[in-house]
């Protein structure tokens, strides 16, 4: 699958298993590794985030871009990783304009890899939506179903540790995979790799994700342009709402042969077997 990367770091372990029958045994465990990741905006200290190492560069721009801080690549004039005894800090350096955004936006405290929110001073500029997505796509049910087969298929990650999640970006003509053990972090590593790649959102057609779906995913397919977000989970009542006003279809539950659909159902259809825009 283009795109799709795996260098993540995963630590073996002795691990004790105990099965419900009474046995009990010794085996190695594969554990995923999570890893604060620092970034500095214009000398500022923006945020430190919790990552999967791996597709750090992905995360960074995704991250970015997902916060305001950036519309293309070219928006940021230098940028550098460094690691150091398995802690990262990314130094990026961007226009004045957007340096001035960062200061104002800069987050308090570290965010968890379970939230992709934590730490942003305020939640009303996070709270806006962006333009109202109108695009005519539509998408076969088939479709949203082997695109999360796709994303299953890439889980070389998931499949080793069983702790990451995933997420797949669907354009016309590409398609990317990304794991990470935080839901959104899987997020900002796809929308990180269109953005680095220079993907048009005019050809964006569907963001999928392993997880149950949240405000700060429907966010963050909202600044992507994406009009369709399909979950193998549920999806809570403010991303819905969120969605609704966003212009984006919510697909939740899609899994076992069914999926329930809860805005902008028009895109959905049950018969074709291609997108069309």
């Amino acid at each position: 699958m283009r795109g799709q990367s795996s260098h993540a770091r995963i630590d073996p372990r002795p691990a004790t298993v105990r099965q419900s029958d009474g046995r009990v045994f010794e085996r190695e465990e594969e554990l995923l590794e999570e890893t604060p990741v620092s970034i500095v905006v214009n000398g500022k200290a923006y945020a430190v985030m919790m990552v999967t190492p791996g597709d750090i560069e992905d995360f960074l721009f995704g991250f970015l871009f997902a916060d305001g801080l950036i519309h293309h690549a070219t928006d940021v004039l230098a940028w550098e990783i460094v690691e150091s005894q398995n802690i990262y800090a990314a130094y990026v350096q961007l226009t004045e304009a957007m340096g001035q955004r960062a200061r104002e936006r800069a987050r308090g405290v570290m965010g968890a890899s379970s939230c992709g929110l934590c730490g942003v001073p305020r939640m009303d500029d996070r709270l806006e939506v962006c333009e109202k997505i109108t695009t005519k796509t539509v998408i076969a049910i088939d479709e949203i179903a082997a695109a999360l087969k796709d994303m299953q298929s890439g889980q070389e990650i998931n499949r080793r540790t069983g702790t990451a999640h995933a997420a797949i970006l669907i354009a016309r003509s590409h398609r990317v995979v990304r794991e990470d053990i935080g839901r959104h972090n899987a997020v900002d590593k796809v929308a990180g790799w269109a953005v680095r790649q220079a993907w048009n959102p005019a050809d964006l057609c569907l963001l999928a994700v392993s997880s149950r779906l949240t405000f700060e995913i429907i966010h963050k397919a909202a600044r992507l342009r994406v009009p369709i977000v399909a979950a193998i989970s549920g999806v809570s009542g403010l991303a819905v709402r969120t969605a609704e006003q966003a212009g984006i279809t919510v697909v939740a539950y899609a899994r076992e042969g069914r999926m329930t659909i809860y805005t902008h159902k028009e895109r959905i259809d049950s018969v074709r077997a291609s997108v069309n825009t």
